[in-house]
């Protein structure tokens, strides 16, 4: 086991803990993450469909082979 799995696993010497409430997003990005992003920032419907749209033209589009 790494150090950093050591140190993260044990219990916390003090005693206390705070409780942090988090969301967890699958990783990559999808049609279903963009809506759910937008979903958790209450935003008003144009700014889904704008988001979507560019979601859609983004996967149309190819891969640059090199950078200069």
């Amino acid at each position: 086991m790494s150090t950093a799995e050591i140190l993260t696993n044990r219990e916390y010497k003090y005693g206390w803990v705070t409780d942090i409430e988090s969301e967890t997003i699958p990783r990559g990005l999808s049609e279903d993450t963009v809506r759910l992003i937008s979903a958790k920032k209450n935003e008003p419907a144009w700014m889904l469909e704008f988001r979507l749209k560019a979601y859609r033209h983004w996967l149309t589009m190819k891969e640059p082979r090199r950078w200069p």
